[in-house]
């Protein structure tokens, strides 16, 4: 399967499975109904006859209530009977409610509904996260009440005062539903019956979760924003604490958060929070985009991007401006299902790095699926499509979204650990092996040779005595420099140090070996210590071998993206394939795998070695160049 179909599946999947998560409230809102045989009203009647009431969760009034349109029944003292009455469904279905709702938004208007054989004890009657004002009537008396009404409008703030109520199945109670909005077009969520015990709790669990989830989005945002601000960037993008503080003031702004947070948005209707919900929600999908598409190295269409800010802007624009014949909760709906599109090429560019085995792909892609179908959620129910409390899919979801990044986080964590104590691992390999070189190189036969040829020379030829003398010295010296030495250093201070010791070595050898250089180019780096004992190996392993000697060729030239260093000898060679050729008794304690393990771990070089008997040896060193250099 080739990397294109195998992308094109998965993101078939990543659809499949965002739709299976955005319709499962639903599925649990007719789970719900058909568990508690909870009746759909007909003509504003609703009989509970065969309803099981005693399962401690909330009972929906769905169905057909009466609409009164412009009016406060109640309130005003109105005829039940007017001329303006229809019939109003909830849930709100939302391919007719633009024909259904034909008079101005923010008016007043009441809502009847006749209840049967109802049998229920320590109720009460509420409207689920309804973005407006209201009131509730059983039988004319007030047992519920959210919002505030004054003479310049209402201010709904989520809140409900309400009264205990005991139903009994002998008698038939009238509801009745006065809303006043300055936005919305009236009652737009489906009101509730439920156990007042069960809404104590479940309150207080839902609002206690919230803050939860609140609490880890806000402690990954600043855990993230240390991690920005002093450049260890664990996910290498600076979108992520942006990305987090946006979910985190969208949890802030809607249902049980904007309750848990009421003393920072006390001042601010409800109503007027939609603006910000609608527009966070963009915000999130525009940031996530950037921050993938930089975190995964995405190759983003710029005018994809352009588009989508372009449409940001737009729809905030047009929200801002609207006018109140709009039906505001399905303008919502609208915006985001005009991002899906987006979301969709989006997934598209998660699952094709999926295909291409990008690192955390996968958990990037399930992270974005949890916090798009959170979103989803939340807007199709707080806009009143869901007759079922789905209010604690977005913090969950988003919950999700956090511990998939939390776990990208502790595996990268983890990975640095490892990586850093490997590296100190390998810092204190590289010292014993260059203490290992120091003392190869300082061996007592070599001292005693060198020292008996300058005390030959000093006899018969002073003058090469002294030359012997500053050679060795230098040589030392290099030698005990490399003890500390764990950067790589020029390429002409090595050749330098190469140069001391094939001093000594000619003086030693005389004319059966030879040393010739073809430096074209010097402008780079090796590890101390790497090329000399290579020098070291042709010299005392190969032509001094030979009886006739021979001759020990370095070459420095430079190619396309590597540095070259070449050391050729006509000595005597040996069998590459033997695993004992970099032994002590091969050669003499500087094993040329060692060199090579040097030279890979400091420098990232290539080191290969062409090896016949009787043939010579050719060893080529390649330090790839740096972005820089090419």
């Amino acid at each position: 399967m080739n990397t294109r179909t195998k992308s094109n599946l998965l993101l078939i999947l990543a659809v499949a499975l965002s739709l299976a998560v955005i319709f499962t409230p639903f599925l649990f809102a007719d789970f719900n109904s058909n568990r508690t045989h909870a009746p759909k009203s007909q003509n504003g009647v609703s009989d509970f006859e065969g309803a099981v009431t005693d399962k401690k969760t909330p009972i929906y009034l769905q169905g057909e209530w009466l609409e009164y349109q412009g009016e406060w029944i109640v309130t005003d003292k109105l005829d039940k009977e007017p001329l303006n009455v229809n019939k109003y469904s909830l849930p709100v279905n939302f391919f007719s409610s633009f024909e259904d709702i034909d008079y101005p938004l923010g008016d007043k208007s009441s809502y009847l509904l006749t209840v049967k054989n109802l049998n229920m004890k320590n109720a009460v009657i509420y409207i689920p996260h309804f973005a407006g004002s209201y009131r509730i009537f059983v039988d004319g008396e007030l047992v519920s009440q959210s919002g505030e009404y004054t003479i310049e409008g209402t201010k709904a703030n989520l809140s409900a005062n309400t009264s205990i109520l005991n139903f009994s199945k002998e008698n038939t109670y009238e509801i009745i539903i006065e809303v006043s909005c300055n936005y919305m077009p009236g009652l737009y969520m489906t009101p509730a019956i439920a156990d007042s015990g069960y809404i104590a709790a479940h309150s207080g669990l839902a609002t206690t979760l919230r803050s939860m989830i609140f609490g880890a989005v806000a402690f990954c945002t600043v855990l993230f924003c240390m991690f920005s601000i002093t450049k260890r960037k664990i996910f290498h993008s600076k979108w992520l604490p942006v990305l987090f503080l946006v979910i985190l003031f969208r949890l802030a702004i809607s249902t049980e958060g904007y309750s848990s947070f009421n003393f920072i948005f006390s001042e601010l209707d409800y109503e007027q929070l939609t603006l910000l919900i609608c527009s966070s929600t963009f915000i999130i999908k525009l940031v996530s985009l950037l921050f993938y598409t930089e975190t995964l190295d995405i190759k983003l269409n710029k005018i994809l991007s352009a588009i989508f800010c372009v449409m940001f802007l737009l729809f905030t624009a047009i929200y801002c401006t609207i006018p109140k014949t709009v039906y505001t909760p399905f303008y919502n709906i609208i915006v985001q299902i005009a991002t899906l599109p987006l979301d969709i090429i989006l997934l598209g560019y998660l699952t094709n790095s999926i295909s291409r085995k990008v690192p955390y792909a996968v958990f990037y892609t399930v992270g974005y699926i949890a916090i798009l179908s959170g979103l989803l959620i939340d807007c199709f129910y707080t806009n009143g499509l869901i007759a079922y409390n789905s209010s604690s899919y977005l913090p969950l979801l988003c919950a999700f979204f956090v511990i998939s990044f939390s776990a990208i986080f502790i595996k990268k964590t983890t990975e640095i650990f490892n990586a850093s104590i490997k590296a100190a691992e390998l810092d204190k390999q590289l010292s014993e092996a260059n203490m290992a070189i120091m003392v190869s190189q300082i061996q007592p036969h070599f001292l005693y040779n060198a020292l008996n040829t300058i005390k030959y020379l000093i006899k018969r030829d002073p003058q090469k005595a002294e030359k012997a003398i500053v050679s060795f010295s230098k040589y030392l010296r290099r030698n005990m420099d490399s003890l500390t030495q764990k950067t790589p250093i020029p390429f002409i201070d090595e050749m330098e140090h190469v140069k001391h010791y094939a001093d000594i070595e000619m003086l030693r050898f005389g004319d059966r070996i030879s040393i010739e250089y073809n430096i074209k180019c010097a402008d780079f780096s090796v590890p101390a210590l790497s090329i000399q004992p290579i020098v070291e190996n042709a010299i005392k392993h190969g032509i001094t071998k030979n009886p006739d000697g021979g001759t020990v060729k370095i070459s420095a030239f430079e190619e396309e993206k590597f540095y070259c260093v070449k050391i050729d000898d006509d000595g005597v060679g040996f069998d590459v394939e033997n695993p004992d050729y970099a032994d002590d008794r091969h050669h003499a304690h500087i094993g040329l795998s060692n060199v090579a393990k040097r030279l890979k771990s400091i420098s990232d070089a290539d080191f290969e070695i062409e090896s016949r008997e009787g043939e010579g040896t050719h060893v080529t060193i390649k330090i790839p160049k740096t972005e820089e250099q090419k």
